[in-house]
């Protein structure tokens, strides 16, 4: 089988997978086993992590095109913030990486998820100084104590 075909078949594939899980409404985790809503109203039509666990799984090589033969579980390591531009906060970003092949990604927070979630995946970042060090070293600023404040404004409004 030539290239072309390979290239056929896969995109064939992904666009079935793609429409079967927007058919059924969601998708079930493969971390916790719970159903994952999406849907186009709630604006979670391309989410790839769990509301519920936060868990990914490693389906992407590039950004949206599920070329990776990985598929391993993507564990929520810690928080970023999205780039905005100079002196512009941006939303929460989740870091996961993948426990088969430490590929590290970023995702958008989804506004389902869960908040508590959210916050103890901050929480057990905060004394990872390594992760911190590892994720610096690709460009990715993992979130700080300094940063709390922010991130409780962006979950639960101010308070």
């Amino acid at each position: 089988m030539n290239c072309r075909n390979e290239y056929v078949n896969f995109e064939k594939k992904k666009e079935k997978e793609w429409k079967k899980e927007h058919a059924a409404g969601g998708f079930k985790c493969a971390h916790c086993k719970r159903w994952v809503v999406i849907n186009t109203y709630m604006g979670t039509v391309n989410r790839n992590h769990c509301s519920s666990c936060l868990w990914s799984k490693h389906v992407d090589e590039a950004k949206g095109d599920r070329r990776a033969s990985c598929l391993g579980g993507m564990r929520p390591i810690g928080l970023t913030f999205k780039h905005e531009g100079y002196s512009r906060q941006g939303e929460i970003m989740l870091v996961h990486e993948c426990s088969t092949c430490q590929k590290i990604s970023i995702n958008r927070v989804a506004g389902d998820d869960d908040n508590d979630g959210i916050v103890a995946v901050f929480n057990d970042s905060l004394s990872d100084y390594d992760l911190s060090l590892r994720l610096k070293k690709i460009g990715v600023r993992l979130l700080d104590l300094s940063d709390e404040d922010e991130v409780r404004t962006q979950l639960y409004g101010n308070v």
